[in-house]
């Protein structure tokens, strides 16, 4: 049957979420989600939300908040490419839903090779990471708040310097 691609509640996606995600299982919510799925079993789901930056929020901005897949040897037990698939499907339903941008962050850490092969464009800023907590409103300590890459889905509005100063690179190049 191949890997398929279904509608997921979000309430279901969170619980599997919760027990399958390797780093930041815990997430407080989101606007939809959607499941990866092999011969009718789920492995893996993606998240999408709104920023979780108020500043970057404009109603028309949407990020992903997680994408979390059954581990092991991908290729092996026919999981390979189901991170991908699950990152184009989400472009593809937020820029269908209007959104004028969708983005995710991964760790430094992490090699983002799911997101290149589904097409994303690599800021080339890595963000420091950091608390959420500021003195005038105390949040919980932030898990992993190590420094983070963040990543553009096509046709994002915000990507579109980056594509054109990697294509200006490209010419001064040749």
């Amino acid at each position: 049957m191949g890997l398929q691609l279904r509608p997921l509640t979000v309430k279901a996606a969170l619980k599997w979420c919760r027990e399958v995600h390797r780093r930041l299982p815990s997430l407080q919510g989101g606007m939809w989600c959607i499941s990866g799925k092999r011969d009718g079993a789920r492995i893996g789901v993606a998240i999408v939300g709104r920023p979780t930056a108020r500043m970057l929020d404009n109603g028309e901005r949407l990020q992903v908040l997680r994408v979390a897949s059954l581990e092991g040897d991908a290729s092996a037990n026919g999981h390979k490419g189901i991170n991908s698939m699950l990152y184009a499907a989400c472009a593809r339903a937020a820029f269908a839903m209007g959104a004028t941008d969708l983005w995710t962050y991964i760790h430094d850490d992490e090699s983002g090779v799911s997101l290149k092969a589904a097409g994303w464009i690599e800021d080339p800023v890595t963000t420091e990471g950091g608390e959420w907590s500021r003195p005038s409103r105390r949040r919980a300590k932030t898990v992993e708040a190590g420094k983070k890459v963040r990543w553009f889905a096509p046709r994002s509005l915000l990507a579109q310097p980056i594509i054109a100063a990697k294509k200006a690179q490209a010419e001064r190049d040749k």
